[in-house]
């Protein structure tokens, strides 16, 4: 009988102890609304962050490192049939930075807005991916990580994350 005392003591403590952001993002998915929400992925080639700005629209920027690039879209997001996921919908404008050498600093850095193809992925909420289909047999674009913080210090990290990757090639 005091085991059951003690344990749902425990059980409430640790419940009351969970961090409140991570309770608000997960409401967040089950909403559909991952306004505030702040993603860091990683590809073979390439860091990438996902914010999401509002009920409806993100911002994808994607950090190349081979060709000192640094790309930024916008798009659109909302469920898909399946509420595992959700569809991001990439605008037509996109804007890359170029680095003309490793060391250049960011005042040096070329900017350039091109026409591209849509690239329209899923994000899988469940598993935290970038996929590009809804389906178990889609092949993974990014694995990402939930960042716990704001949209300007996931940028600020990940450039110089970004930075002190592409130093030592």
């Amino acid at each position: 009988m005091i085991f059951k005392y003690v344990t749902s003591a425990l059980l409430l403590l640790f419940l009351t102890s969970c961090n409140d952001t991570k309770m608000a993002q997960i409401q967040k998915f089950e909403s559909g609304n991952l306004s505030g929400i702040n993603l860091f992925c990683k590809e073979r080639d390439l860091l990438v962050t996902y914010s999401f700005l509002n009920n409806n629209r993100y911002k994808a920027t994607n950090y190349f490192l081979v060709y000192f690039d640094i790309g930024e879209r916008m798009g659109t997001y909302g469920f898909t049939s399946n509420h595992r996921y959700f569809y991001l919908k990439a605008d037509k404008k996109l804007t890359i930075y170029n680095k003309l050498s490793k060391n250049d600093k960011k005042e040096k850095w070329k900017k350039k807005i091109v026409d591209s193809p849509k690239l329209d992925y899923y994000f899988d909420r469940k598993d935290l991916n970038i996929i590009s289909a809804p389906s178990k047999l889609s092949q993974i674009k990014n694995t990402c990580k939930l960042f716990k913080g704001t949209i300007d210090e996931l940028n600020k990290m990940t450039l110089k994350k970004y930075q002190k990757l592409v130093s030592k090639e």
